[in-house]
């Protein structure tokens, strides 16, 4: 009890949103015309010129920004988002479902508190679907008196979209609630039973690999250094432990494939703009050629834009055999028109 109410008081007094102009795209190829931090913005907090501003006065908090990001150029400060999952996994066997609030209201009724629900991406939703297992509540009662109330519809749109992609049934999974009349909270209470229960799901998410989060705390600042966006880090858990008739939604709408021409000159440039380490050189019987991991691959496009001689290729959909193996891009050419 007394850890929930520190980490509630830490959510509450951090400063929320931190910003790292090395992941930005813009900030990495100048003719990169990605706007998905400031087209979702609706207060007009952002601006991308010489760095990556937020403007505290006019930023709402609504993370929409740490959402729309492919590379995890926005991070909301004092959030561990597998420590939350963990939380409201081990109560399962406690409570008939879990209940997820939001840090705003103070008051609420919750088995687990988080920021504004807009940070919730589609590969957030897909992870508390696979990895909760039973039903989550998700308390949107108060949503409705909040400046950011049109979170509501914003996290309902990317469940939709999650179930025209692929064959999960978040909607199943995942409830949002917004009348307090419909909201179903309970109390934690352990039995012998429950105890074991819990210790089972423990076990579950820690052989899934979300509790081996090799993070050092170090900031990423350098634009050589390679990160895998954390979006990209959970759909690839998820993808690996879902049945194969659901994972080929994921690897047919959320990743990608890269090819090259024949116009390739093996400048191998595109290595180095890639911000999270999906292209290597390997060598082969034919000498050093480019090869491509599409789990490692936000699809951000930034390779394909910055090729000199036009001829790298980025498809939505992956189509080797093994997204979490290395290709030669050449095995993997793509259509030109």
């Amino acid at each position: 009890m007394l850890k929930g109410k520190i980490i509630d008081k830490a959510l509450s007094t951090a400063e929320s949103i931190g910003t790292d102009r090395s992941r930005c795209l813009r900030m990495r190829f100048n003719r990169n015309l990605c706007s998905g931090c400031t087209s979702m913005c609706r207060s007009g907090a952002i601006t991308i010129d010489e760095d990556v501003h937020i403007l505290a006065d006019n930023c709402s908090e609504c993370m929409l920004c740490v959402s729309a990001c492919p590379s995890d150029s926005f991070e909301i400060r004092g959030s561990d988002f597998y420590s939350l999952l963990g939380r409201l996994r081990k109560i399962q066997s406690s409570v008939r479902t879990p209940v997820l609030g939001c840090n705003i209201r103070t008051d609420a009724a919750c088995h687990g508190k988080t920021f504004c629900f807009g940070f919730l991406s589609e590969e957030h939703v897909i992870a508390l679907s696979v990895f909760m297992g039973d039903t989550l509540q998700i308390d949107m009662t108060g949503c409705a008196d909040c400046r950011n109330g049109f979170i509501v519809d914003v996290l309902k749109k990317r469940i939709e979209r999650v179930e025209t992609k692929t064959s999960l049934r978040l909607s199943d999974r995942i409830k949002l609630v917004h009348s307090k009349a419909d909201l179903d909270f309970q109390e934690i209470a352990y039995d012998r039973r429950g105890f074991f229960k819990a210790l089972k799901n423990l076990t579950f998410m820690q052989a899934a690999g979300l509790f081996d989060n090799d993070d050092s705390g170090e900031e990423m600042r350098s634009y050589s250094l390679k990160k895998l966006p954390f979006k990209r880090e959970l759909l690839n858990r998820a993808l690996k432990v879902l049945p194969e008739e659901a994972g080929r939604g994921l690897v047919r709408n959320y990743y990608y494939t890269v090819g090259v021409t024949e116009n390739c000159n093996n400048c191998f440039a595109c290595i180095g703009m890639c911000p999270a380490g999906a292209l290597k050189i390997e060598e082969t019987g034919e000498g050093r050629e480019l090869f491509f991991s599409s789990s490692l691959c936000n699809g951000c496009g930034l390779c394909q834009d910055f090729c000199m001689t036009k001829s790298v290729r980025i498809e939505k959909g992956f189509s080797g055999d093994n997204p979490f193996g290395f290709s030669n891009t050449k095995r993997e050419v793509l259509c030109t028109a």
